[in-house]
């Protein structure tokens, strides 16, 4: 029996690679780093958390002919040894602080409840209406139930929960026992400057979501956030990008944005980031079929194959993220055109 375990790391060139093999007479561990060795410690390292390194996993089982050695093991001993060598495998995947992790996409309605974050915004309440429509249970976080409720949330089937992005407590409680977190809140600007700015709402105010998704005990499998076009265009070589300038006049929001899209992506946690054009409230067959292009690749230019696009299908892009294996730790700019053709929902994340 084998098992890998092979983390990645997007921030440095890093990697360490964990092979535990088990024979019919030895159980053999090593551990290789391209950096330094790992030492082992008599003590047990201090707490952990299991969901701060996520990788893919492979579990393999040898084939007969693989060795003469385990053609003569007998059935029973196969069994107490592949018990043993799992019983050890995990307790060393514990002590390294490294867990394999599992599919982190949903399968069906009974996987809810989904929490939305900013619920009565105009692209919240659509993503909670059409995850209503997929018959998933859905919790409307928003500061303001009253609100909620008269925007037709509760009377969609939605569980209304009062939510603070700046009030981790109120994050904890409605994000209880939830399976997925879509956050679509955004500044809006208010008499209430201090509260109500970017680097609250969509910087800080994500953090808090993200710490309270990767905290000891979540169920949180997936986050998916949505952020803007050109929200890394000084990297991108658009810093001179007039939409760029013109957008982050607005107390640096797009770098806000930024900040927030870096704690989720070094988080751990498996997450899906969503880049929109330009917001239109129009019906999608008026503003034109869905373009879903990499990152940093669009920029609201006029040569781009797109600059707006409808908030019922940038609500539509976040659920369907939550559904597909292919969309895990994507970040997707999305746009439409009149003149784009049809695109299949199983192409979005390919």
């Amino acid at each position: 029996v084998s098992f890998r375990i092979e983390p990645k790391s997007t921030s440095s060139q890093n990697m360490t690679t964990v092979i535990l093999s088990s024979t019919a007479t030895s159980f053999t561990a090593s551990v290789r780093s391209n950096t330094a060795s790992l030492a082992r410690s008599s003590k047990r390292p201090s707490a952990v958390s299991h969901r701060a390194v996520r990788a893919p996993v492979s579990c393999c089982s040898s084939t007969p002919g693989d060795g003469a050695d385990q053609a003569a093991v007998p059935s029973e001993l196969v069994g107490r040894r592949a018990a043993l060598s799992a019983a050890l495998i995990s307790s060393l995947a514990l002590e390294l602080g490294v867990m394999p992790t599992v599919a982190a996409s949903l399968s069906g309605p009974t996987d809810g409840p989904v929490l939305v974050v900013g619920a009565t915004g105009n692209t919240g309440r659509r993503v909670v209406t059409q995850l209503r429509a997929k018959g998933l249970a859905v919790r409307a976080g928003s500061r303001d139930t009253k609100k909620a409720s008269s925007l037709g949330l509760a009377a969609a089937g939605a569980e209304l929960v009062q939510l603070d992005v700046l009030d981790k407590a109120s994050i904890e409680a409605a994000m209880q026992g939830c399976t997925a977190v879509i956050c679509a809140t955004g500044f809006t600007p208010s008499l209430n400057f201090k509260k109500d700015n970017p680097a609250k709402v969509d910087h800080e105010g994500t953090d808090n979501l993200v710490a309270v998704a990767t905290a000891p005990g979540s169920s949180v499998k997936r986050l998916v956030l949505v952020t803007s076009l050109l929200t890394n265009a000084k990297a991108a070589g658009q810093g001179n990008n007039d939409n760029y300038k013109f957008l982050n006049a607005l107390g640096g929001v797009l770098d806000e944005k930024l900040a927030a899209e870096l704690t989720l992506r070094a988080s751990g946690l498996d997450y899906v980031i969503v880049r929109p054009g330009g917001l239109s409230n129009e019906a999608p067959e008026a503003v034109g079929n869905l373009i879903v292009r990499g990152e940093d690749t669009t920029f609201g230019l006029e040569t781009d194959p797109g600059r707006e696009i409808s908030r019922d299908t940038v609500a539509a892009v976040c659920v369907e993220a939550l559904f597909q294996d292919a969309a895990a730790k994507r970040v997707v700019e999305v746009v439409s055109s009149p003149s784009a053709p049809v695109l299949p929902v199983d192409k979005w994340f390919a």
